[in-house]
């Protein structure tokens, strides 16, 4: 097989087409944990990507998110006036400037280009910042489903339009989905109410994420557990998943596989807490979770969280090289 691109080389490993190898590939460390790792033997000079030569995803850089961004809005549910003020899709910061140009780059190169296509979940379009607007979310679900209803499907129509500004000008490889909506013991609302309010938005947007040709439709999530839900948003189209922070049984990969196949792709997996232990826990972790994933294909490895301060830089090298020494066997 000739040179391929990283791009290539992505959507072979989780769509099922010819590859090389699966990509390296982790979430960056923070400065805590480089702190750390310069006093231990890490080259201060060097990036972690480089050194370890993964292969970074890149995003379009497009902000759903309410206005003011990352902030709770429980005004949603009460204030008719504060939808406009929150979701304006003609609001310019919403995009990086100069976004064309920078993908058509990427793509020249064969990078791995993403989009988020939604601002949060469900209960951040009902404005759940803190447990007091949860609470009033939940009363909203029960007590006013119809305006639940109004707000999802204008929320939604919001990202669709969004959407359609960036991905009528720039290819992407996948669109990320967040939905926080579990605690590690199961989904705050039902599966027959998720159904209900949260579903048709998600085929909403799907449909419109394969008019513009988006391979992958994958799930973002962290820590809790949404065992109950993922029958309907695979049925939605979600094609593929990628849970941090794995606290539930029920969300471990190998489960997760066993119980829907390999048509959904999965990244991640691997538990990152091993690393803070010892190396023989590293080996552990590695050797009973990548070889039985990467035999039923659609899978990517790397750890479900990044490396954190607790993580020692000769686990982490201890676990970079294992991944290497089982593509150098599937050669």
């Amino acid at each position: 097989m000739g040179e391929i691109t990283q791009r290539q080389r992505f959507l072979g490993t989780l769509l099922g087409g010819d590859t090389d190898r699966f990509p390296y590939f982790d979430l960056e460390p923070d400065e805590d944990t480089l702190r750390r790792w310069h006093r231990e033997g890490f080259p201060r000079k060097k990036s972690v990507a480089k050194y370890f030569n993964l292969e970074s995803h890149h995003s379009v850089g497009l902000m759903l998110h309410s206005y003011p961004f990352y902030q709770k809005a429980s005004s949603l549910l009460y204030d008719p006036s504060a939808f406009k003020r929150h979701y304006d899709p003609a609001q310019r910061s919403r995009y990086v400037r100069g976004f064309e140009k920078k993908c058509e780059r990427l793509r020249q190169e064969g990078r791995v280009l993403y989009v988020d296509a939604s601002g949060g979940g469900l209960l951040q379009m009902l404005g759940v910042g803190d447990w007091d607007s949860l609470r009033a979310a939940c009363f909203a679900l029960i007590k006013r489903p119809q305006m639940v209803e109004d707000l999802v499907r204008r929320t939604t129509d919001f990202y669709c339009d969004c959407l359609k500004r960036v991905l009528s000008k720039v290819s992407v490889d996948y669109a990320a989905f967040y939905e926080p909506i579990a605690s590690t013991r199961a989904p705050v609302i039902s599966p027959a109410m998720f159904e209900r309010f949260a579903i048709p938005g998600y085929k909403q947007v799907i449909a419109l994420l394969k008019y513009y040709n988006v391979p992958l439709r994958i799930l973002c999530t962290t820590g809790g557990d949404l065992t109950p839900l993922l029958p309907g948003l695979i049925d939605a189209g979600i094609n593929g998943l990628w849970i941090s922070n794995i606290h539930s049984a029920g969300m471990e990969y190998i489960k997760l596989r066993r119980q829907f196949g390999s048509e959904v792709a999965l990244i991640g997996g691997i538990d990152s807490t091993a690393l803070t232990r010892d190396k023989a826990a590293v080996h552990g972790v590695v050797e009973e979770t990548v070889p039985v994933l990467l035999e039923s294909g659609h899978y990517l490895p790397c750890l479900d969280d990044r490396p954190r301060s607790n993580v020692p830089f000769a686990h982490y090298l201890l676990y970079r090289r294992l991944l290497e020494e089982i593509t150098q066997k599937g050669r």
